[in-house]
This record gives C-alpha cells, structure tokens and sequence, in this order.
C-alpha cells in the first residue's frame, strides 16, 4: 500500500506501513539502540563492481535490519528481554551510486522542500557534491588535516552493532573476509555507548551521555505515535511537540517501488573531542563569572550534565530531564545565553520571524541524530586535575537522518552554529550582548574565512549571564572550537528493494 510521506508522527503496527517499514532499512525512524557498533568505509574495485553488487543484493537479502524488524525486535526485548542481537545497515555515496554503474537520474538528490536557489541563499545538491567539497561553507578543516582514509573516494559505508561484543566482532570478520574480493576497507571507526549514573530529585537514573559528560540525545524529532505518548507520560509536550512528518527523514527511492520505497541522506563526520580544554574553559569561565563550574558549563551546553534544561532551572541541576520547554519566557537571552548548544541547534520556533518565515520553515531544518562515543571509557575527574582529561583520540561518530542534507544538516551548522548573529535581535539583545557568537560545543570558524551570506568572521561569544534571568558581564574565556572534524562523507541509505535488485 502507499503512504503519505508528509503525514506524520504514525502508528507504525497499523498494517498500512507493514510493505513501507519492511522495504526501509533500520535506524531512520528510530536508533537502533545497541551498544557496540563498528563502522566500515568501503571502495569498490572498479573490475569487480559485479561483485560488489552481488554482495550487497545478498546481504540485503539476508542481513540488513529493515525498520520493521528492528521494531519487531524492540517489541520481543521489552516483552521477554530477549537480545535483539545483530543490526545491520547500509549506506552509499554518491561516488558510490556512479562506481555501481547507475545514471544521474538514478542518484538520489535533495527534495528542496522550499524551493531554494542558488543565487537566492546558495542552495547545492550537497549529496552530488560530497563532504570534501562542501568543507569551506562549513568552516571545515582542509581535508589535507583529514585522518587518511577519509581523504579518498569512499563508495559505501557498512554498519554494524550489538550489544555483545563477541557477536559483533564474528559479524565484523565476516564482513570484512567477504567483501575483500571486491573492495577495500579504507576507515573502521567502533563506537562505544557510554552510560553514567545521576541522582536526580526523584531518585537515580543511567543515561546516555558523550566525553564532555553531558546527557546526550533527549531531544529529537519523533516520527512513532507511541513516541509521542511515551514523551506526553513523561513531562508533558504542552511547550514543544517533537513530532514530526515523514518527509524531514525520508524521500522516494529513485530505484524503488513506487510508494513503498523509501530511503534518507545519512551525514557521518568524526568528531574528535578535546574534553581536557572543555573542563579547563567551564573552571575559568566560572572563576571569571563567579559562579559554579556545573552552571559555567551548563550555559556553554543548555542543559546540565543530567539533561536538566538551563532555561527552568536557577539551580545546579538536579531536576528530572525535560523536553517541554522553549525559549518564550527567555527573549534576551538571561536565563539560558543565545550561544548556548542547544538553543543554537534547536531554537525551539523562536527563529520564526527574523530568521525563518514560517513554523514549517524552522522545524524542517531538523535532523533525526543517531550519533555513538568513540574512544573508550568515559574520564572522570575533578578540576584540580585536568590533566586528567584526554585533549585528544576521543570524541563523538556522529551521524544524522534527513531528506536534504543542504536544508538540514548543512543550514544548521552554518546558518545556525556557524552564525554569530544567529538569534540575535536589535530589539531583544540588550546592548552589551554585541554578538551571540559560535555555538560553544560544534561552532567552527576558519582564521581569516567568512561565510559569503554572512559576512562576518565568527567568534567567540563574550556575554554571559552572571546571575539566572538578570544581566550579562562580558568575559575573556574563549568558550568555543573544541570539536574538530576529523573526516567523513555523505550518504543515501536506500531501500531494501533496490539493493535486492542489483
């Protein structure tokens, strides 16, 4: 049966999206939600592209996790506590689609859902074009400083995870012995789900969280029913519904079955994490302010280590982590500062007006994030002793789901993160607050570089509130640039049908 891509959130066990959800490969809709996962970056030989395609028509056939199965796995967990055991999944470049010998109209393109142009606001095809060529509208790195295997042509990428070690390991070395006929693995990166404890007023919980410590991935868009139920159960959608369409994650596969067919762009971009120069920004920016080094950092993030939201809490944290909440009550930027993370990243509708036209406009710039830490344990120390800290080898696989990698991933790295001026307004900034600045966590800028829509060199911010919801006193501390890429690519995960049919 066909569906409606721009409906959503859906009741995915409605026997109408039963042909859709087995034809869509895992880890879209929802992540998949092991610990332990590997990822492969794959060249064909160009001799032997028959056998590549051999191989994936089979390894579709057999071991891709479609998104029904990954759901009918998720259901068997919660009711038995059976492991769901191994997920696999794949994604092609667009270097990949032409090695495998299919034509331009064949290749997946951007849906440009709001009619951008080029001359209008230097809309790209950015899956065409490719990672490495996109890196100065980014503010990234040369690609010269790229670790190796990013440098060169990358047709696919494989991924694989569980919650067993061993398990995933045997899966790995099979992969990796049947593809050597045909390809080289030219990246591996492994990626670690780090977990820590908080003790929060109502007791204690284990969560998710990345090398800086922070809770990582409470908000995203929700495309399930029983996701926004479960968010309503827990504090509320009252002041910000997550949900979402179809259509932000997902566009008509061009190889597929007319309306069951169906894939997403997926970006990966290896973020690497200098955590020891991150704690040493949060002690001396409180020093500097006069304030505890939990809030310091809190006003760089948006949220407290324990996800607790900067905007609700004059605290230090403590509170069960929330969702429902925006910025309305926060409109010079007092309670939580505008170049904070999350509001950088998910302003929440407050862009509506000056920097988006409309609500559809703003929400459709998300992404559906589905990142995994790299590196090894999670460092905890104290601020005595940063040294402690790793400034380099750790950091965040970071990946994210859309349906037009220049409208989502792209705008907010660069209109939003990038963006010095991004929420600030003439009329609601009080004067000392000069420039909102880089996001303080993934802000880059390039020395000299400026952004040709812009115009303006980013730095960063110097303003922060010294006391919840008063007043701003400027500071020296350089709250910015501790992410640094270190190499990825952009990709479409397609449909199961068309990798069958190769």
């Amino acid at each position: 049966m066909s569906i409606n891509i721009d409906e959503g959130p859906i009741d995915r066990k409605n026997s109408k999206y039963s042909d859709f959800l087995e034809d869509l490969q895992g880890n879209i809709l929802n992540g998949h939600g092991r610990d332990h996962a590997v990822h492969l970056f794959v060249s064909f030989r160009i001799d032997k592209i028959a056998d590549a395609k051999l191989w994936i028509k089979n390894f579709a056939a057999t071991q891709i996790t479609s998104a029904k199965k990954q759901f009918e796995q998720a259901d068997r967990f919660k009711a038995t506590g059976t492991d769901a055991g191994l997920f696999a999944h794949i994604a092609i470049s667009f270097e990949g689609y032409a090695a495998l010998g299919l034509p331009p109209q064949k290749r997946p393109s951007g849906v440009n859902l709001r009619g951008r142009t080029a001359a209008e606001i230097d809309y790209a095809d950015a899956f065409a074009l490719g990672l490495r060529s996109r890196r100065a509208a980014l503010f990234d790195p040369p690609v010269s400083q790229w670790e190796l295997g990013y440098q060169q042509a990358i047709h696919c990428l494989i991924i694989l995870a569980d919650d067993q070690p061993k398990e995933l390991i045997a899966a790995e070395i099979e992969v990796t012995t049947s593809i050597s006929q045909f390809a080289d693995i030219v990246q591996v990166e492994r990626g670690l789900a780090l977990r820590r404890q908080f003790v929060y007023d109502d007791g204690p919980s284990f969560e998710n969280i990345e090398h800086f410590g922070y809770v990582d991935g409470r908000s995203q868009p929700v495309f399930l029913t029983e996701k926004i139920e479960e968010e309503s159960k827990l504090d509320g959608i009252k002041f910000w519904n997550p949900g979402a369409p179809l259509n932000l994650v997902l566009l008509a596969d061009p190889n597929g079955k007319s309306g069951t067919s169906f894939g997403s762009f997926l970006v990966f971009r290896k973020l690497e994490q200098n955590v020891r120069a991150f704690r040493e920004a949060e002690r001396d920016l409180a020093r500097d302010l006069g304030i505890s080094e939990k809030r310091a950092g809190a006003m760089a993030v948006g949220r407290f280590r324990d996800g607790t939201p900067l905007v609700l809490q004059p605290g230090d944290g403590g509170e069960p982590i929330a969702n429902d909440f925006n910025y309305t009550g926060d409109p010079k930027g007092l309670t939580c500062p505008f170049q904070a993370h999350v509001r950088k990243t998910n302003p929440r509708l407050e862009s509506v007006g000056p920097f988006a036209k409309s609500e559809e406009e703003e929400l459709g710039h998300r992404i559906a994030r589905r990142a995994i830490p790299y590196g090894g344990p999670y460092t905890e120390a104290d601020s005595d002793n940063l040294d402690a800290y790793p400034s380099n080898s750790v950091g965040l696989l970071f990946m994210c789901y859309q349906s037009d990698i220049w409208e989502q991933f792209e705008f907010i790295q660069r209109f939003w993160a990038d963006n010095p001026m991004f929420l600030q307004s003439s009329s609601a900034v009080p004067a000392t607050y000069d420039r909102t600045g880089l996001d303080c966590v993934i802000g880059q800028s390039q020395t000299g570089l400026q952004d040709t829509k812009i115009n303006e060199i980013p730095e960063a911010a110097s303003n922060w509130p010294v006391e919840w919801g008063k007043t701003t006193k400027k500071s020296c501390v350089s709250f910015a640039k501790f992410v640094s890429l270190k190499g990825g690519e952009y990709f479409f995960s397609p449909s199961l049908t068309f990798m069958k049919s190769l």
